[in-house]
């Protein structure tokens, strides 16, 4: 494990502002293409860097029948559900309100923690750090959506399912710490594409909308699936590798910030004091539920 320096909270920095900067390659591609289109086409991306990358480090894919089973499953909770329901709940949030409530993960985890196992109980601190994010969660959705009714919020609510999918990828990736992070990463990517693929046949007309779609939605489309899906994959491993997994988790905190700017400064979306206020929130909670975990470990 290498000093943490100025290189290592660069390549934070750097791995913050590619996954800050896919709501704003989701917000562009939408002009043109249906939510799952963008996720089929953003895997089928990201499986091709991410197999090229595994043949030129001479690794091979997991080959037991019994993981690529359970890896189907994490296919469906990291890639298919999330990957859909991000672009479908953009179609009416703005980008940098959509990273802040997918900034909620952590949140989720406090409270499925707290009901699946022993040993991560909701205490004073982690229910005081829930609470502040509940209360970020609602300051954004906003009291007026909130009276109007279930389908007024179900964008929202699109978005706050798919970090709670990520939740549950997490939980289920910690079945299979036998298989090494390339393989893993990469069956999962293409598991994922081989489900979204049909899918977006089916429901949408993905050759169609290529065709005539424009060069600034194919470009965001490119750009989502070789950029912030599939080398930011590998950035990530670098990291973890370099400096450690929970070094590598502060990212959370910067994913927000740098979406909110980008959409701010790319696509002229305003930045208000309650949204402001509910990222404070959110972050703030994360923050103070992560520093009562590492006291019950000290």
């Amino acid at each position: 494990m290498q000093r943490l320096g100025f290189q290592a909270y660069a390549l934070l920095l750097l791995q913050g502002a590619i996954w800050g900067s896919s709501f704003q390659s989701i917000k562009l591609a939408l002009a043109d293409f249906g939510p799952m289109t963008i996720a089929a086409g953003r895997l089928l991306l990201a499986s091709l860097v991410l197999l090229a990358a595994l043949y030129l480090q001479g690794q091979r894919l997991p080959r037991q029948f019994r993981d690529l089973g359970f890896l189907w499953l994490i296919a469906i909770f990291n890639c298919v559900l999330p990957f859909y329901l991000i672009p479908w709940g953009e179609q009416s949030v703005d980008s940098g309100r959509a990273a802040i409530f997918m900034a909620t993960g952590p949140l989720i985890a406090l409270l499925v923690g707290h009901f699946s196992t022993a040993n991560e109980r909701l205490n004073s601190h982690k229910a005081m750090g829930f609470t502040m994010g509940f209360v970020g969660v609602v300051l954004l959705i906003g009291w007026q959506q909130m009276g109007s009714g279930i389908g007024q919020i179900m964008p929202q609510m699109a978005l706050i399912l798919a970090a709670t999918s990520y939740v549950v990828s997490g939980a289920l990736v910690t079945r299979v710490n036998h298989i090494r992070s390339m393989p893993l990463a990469t069956m999962v990517m293409v598991f994922g594409c081989l489900m979204t693929m049909p899918a977006a046949l089916i429901i949408e007309s993905p050759i169609t909308a290529l065709q005539g779609g424009r060069a600034g939605s194919i470009l965001a489309l490119m750009y989502l699936g070789i950029i912030p899906t599939g080398l930011a994959f590998l950035l990530r491993f670098a990291i973890i590798k370099r400096y450690g997994f929970t070094f590598m988790a502060q990212v959370g905190y910067l994913v927000p910030l740098f979406s909110v700017l980008f959409g701010a400064m790319l696509l002229d979306e305003a930045i208000t004091a309650t949204m402001l206020l509910g990222l404070a929130l959110i972050l703030g909670g994360i923050f103070l539920s992560g520093r009562a975990k590492q006291k019950n470990q000290a």
